[in-house]
């Protein structure tokens, strides 16, 4: 059965008073320690409550894979994840993350999601973008926590949501305008396609989705998979790193000195502390030639870095590598756009930190850069996909599929449910 994992009372390295009363709680680094050594515990966090011990949401922790216990190749090919999201309620503002076992050969397709946040439905530039896995009902992920149940569990995800967000700190407030300076820590969420689904439609939200048509087919889709973990693992283990060694930098001024209990749970800390950076530093040898992002781009920006755009750019990315290995199934190399995300720019900078005066006197940069980068507005990724015969077209149009509270249901008590073009 699954193991909940919760903040124990009696935990000795536990350094902060915590009462039901507390606005905030903090994950001790045993209790991260624990966590991180054991693939079949399954922990329930407060959404807006529990914090890592750098202040950043521990809810919203990046997806990280388990190279060494994975197996890329050979048969039945799977990947170890840690993190997922799955089970929790947006309601009481609850999440859960589960470790889970996800195959390689069972992906059945691949969608191209937009979200529409503002006004204008799909023809509004404020949107979010993920890439939805869906997989076939005999090869599905299985959440390891779950596996093997006595009582006859159901283990086991129909999809996976990647889905590129801001980290956010206790207190900090998201804003598309404060996330032009770059203020955000990005990093790659994993959810149940269910669970992410949940969490739209209880905010009114709608899903507008574009089936993908990849080079390769399976082989493409799997591919894409690869490219976007591997971008999202790097990246998290960067940003994990530095702030682990923030945070043990910061313990060891506080650490208790001497003799007796205090001191011996000190250095059961400072032992917690070294143990996750090892699990950081050794993720093992990739069998592939992995992609990664620079560390100058490890933050989520509203125009460079946002949900959408690197959704855009990982899947051109997996295209064009696919066609340099002269993979293309109709999709002509010349037309693909560059794989490229774009430059903060100094006016972008400035935005957050200026008045209602400077930001008019930025509109002309932010026109430009528009002008330049139109592949930054979410409301035309899906015209530029299709224009590179990267999306499935149903007539003479893309196929799109809209699921929310007046159109398609993407589930129901038979998981996910596959349409057809």
């Amino acid at each position: 059965m699954a193991a909940s994992f919760a903040v124990p009372s009696t935990d000795p390295g536990l350094l902060l008073a915590m009462t039901d009363t507390d606005v905030y709680r903090t994950l001790t680094a045993r209790q991260l320690r624990a966590w991180s050594e054991d693939e079949s515990l399954v922990m329930r966090l407060r959404t807006n409550r529990d914090l890592l011990p750098s202040g950043h949401l521990a809810a919203r922790v990046p997806v990280l894979v388990e190279w060494r216990a994975s197996r890329l190749d050979g048969e039945a090919p799977f990947l170890l994840l840690r993190n997922v999201n799955y089970g929790g309620s947006p309601l009481e503002r609850t999440t859960m993350l589960h470790s889970v076992r996800m195959p390689l050969d069972g992906l059945s397709y691949v969608e191209f999601t937009m979200v529409p946040l503002g006004p204008g439905g799909g023809r509004g530039p404020v949107q979010h973008g993920h890439l939805r896995f869906v997989f076939a009902a005999e090869r599905r992920p299985v959440m390891l926590g779950l596996e093997g149940s006595p009582v006859g569990a159901d283990a086991r995800l129909d999809d996976l949501v990647l889905s590129w967000e801001p980290w956010r700190f206790r207190d900090d407030r998201f804003s598309f305008v404060k996330a032009l300076g770059d203020d955000f820590d990005l990093c790659l969420r994993a959810y149940a396609g269910a669970q992410r689904y949940l969490e739209d439609i209880v905010e009114g939200h709608e899903w507008l989705s574009y089936r993908l048509r990849l080079p390769g087919g399976a082989a493409g889709a799997r591919e894409l998979l690869l490219v976007a973990l591997a971008m999202g693992d790097g990246a998290a283990r960067h940003t994990l790193a530095r702030l682990l060694d923030q945070a043990a930098a910061d313990w060891l001024g506080e650490a208790p000195a001497g003799e007796g209990a205090a001191a011996e749970a000190g250095a059961g800390q400072g032992e917690d502390w070294e143990a996750l950076r090892r699990r950081l530093d050794e993720p093992g040898q990739l069998s592939f030639d992995a992609p990664e992002l620079a560390p100058d781009e490890l933050t989520y920006q509203t125009l460079v870095r946002s949900c959408a755009s690197l959704a855009r750019y990982t899947v051109l990315l997996t295209a064009r590598r696919l066609a340099d290995r002269g993979v293309t199934d109709g999709v002509d190399p010349a037309k693909l756009p560059e794989p490229a995300l774009g430059v903060t720019e100094p006016w972008m900078q400035a935005v957050p930190k200026g008045d209602l005066r400077g930001l008019f006197l930025r509109a002309p940069s932010a026109l430009r850069y528009l002008m330049r980068n139109p592949g930054v507005l979410p409301n035309r990724i899906p015209r530029e996909l299709d224009a590179a015969g990267l999306l499935v077209r149903k007539g003479s149009k893309p196929w799109l599929l809209r699921y929310g509270a007046k159109g398609l249901r993407p589930y129901s008590s038979q998981g996910a449910r596959h349409f057809e073009p």
